[in-house]
């Protein structure tokens, strides 16, 4: 089946002031087309280094990432990257933003509307299509660069704590919204947050990393049904989930301070 993504073994590593420094350490996790896994960690647990790996945008040191059995080897198509913010064209109307992967990729001006069209409709910006990114709230240029990431119609979407910088409400909105996304078009979505109560809601799996280097600690099933609206956040099952979740983090976070204290 496509849009299969595998990591095995794979490390990162860096060089920091002419020493070498391990940001990952042999990271292995799967994907199956129509997952959607959302990865948490506190800072320095490689959580945006893990999506620029899978993304193309730099290469690992150890083991191997592949699509579909096929090595990562670059940036591509087949993977949709959406960073937290500045990722819009600020000279390009929301329409022109939302087509400009699949004017690289040649597509036809029909198919090409056909994909403008319906996702502006999706993320419901339909009647803002003409304007421009200054014209538009920091949740309505989310919605579009989410639409341009997905119009080229990705085997993976990657989601790099695309709504960090949102109020509580607006950040709310685009998690329903994501989910809706998501079951609309059956795509496989890796997503990476600081926020505990976000991957819980979101995703149907959990990873947990820990810190420097990120190593994966914990994958953990999240048992909520796929039609979920924002009332579930106060469910017993996804309390108890994100205080369990919650605790893991902030236990590794606490050890990475210790061991720092100890070698300082």
């Amino acid at each position: 089946m496509s849009g299969v993504l595998e990591l095995r073994g794979v490390a990162k590593d860096y060089q920091v002031r002419g020493r070498t420094v391990r940001a990952i350490d042999a990271l292995n996790l799967r994907l199956s087309r129509g997952d959607f896994v959302c990865v948490v960690g506190a800072s320095g647990s490689g959580k945006s280094t893990l999506l620029w790996l899978v993304a193309g945008l730099t290469g690992a040191t150890e083991g191997r990432i592949t699509l579909d059995g096929v090595p990562v080897t670059g940036p591509g198509p087949d993977r949709g990257l959406v960073p937290q913010t500045g990722t819009l064209y600020p000279w390009r109307t929301v329409e022109r933003n939302v087509a400009f992967g699949l004017e690289l990729l040649r597509v036809d001006k029909t198919e090409r509307a056909r994909r403008v069209d319906w996702y502006l409709d999706e993320i419901g910006l339909a009647g803002l299509r003409r304007s421009l990114p200054r014209q538009l709230s920091g949740g309505q240029q989310q919605r579009v660069a989410i639409a341009r990431a997905l119009a080229c119609e990705p085997e993976v979407l990657l989601l790099d704590e695309p709504f960090g910088a949102l109020d509580v409400q607006t950040k709310e909105d685009m998690q329903v919204l994501i989910r809706q996304v998501w079951r609309d078009t059956g795509a496989t979505v890796l997503m990476v947050t600081h926020d505990v109560e976000e991957a819980v809601f979101l995703g149907q799996r959990v990873v947990v990393l820990a810190c420097d280097p990120g190593r994966m600690v914990a994958e953990i099933p999240v048992p909520l049904p796929d039609d979920r609206d924002l009332a579930i956040k106060r469910a017993p099952t996804f309390l108890s989930l994100r205080a369990s979740i919650e605790d893991l983090v902030r236990a590794q976070h606490r050890g990475h301070a210790a061991r720092d204290h100890n070698s300082g």
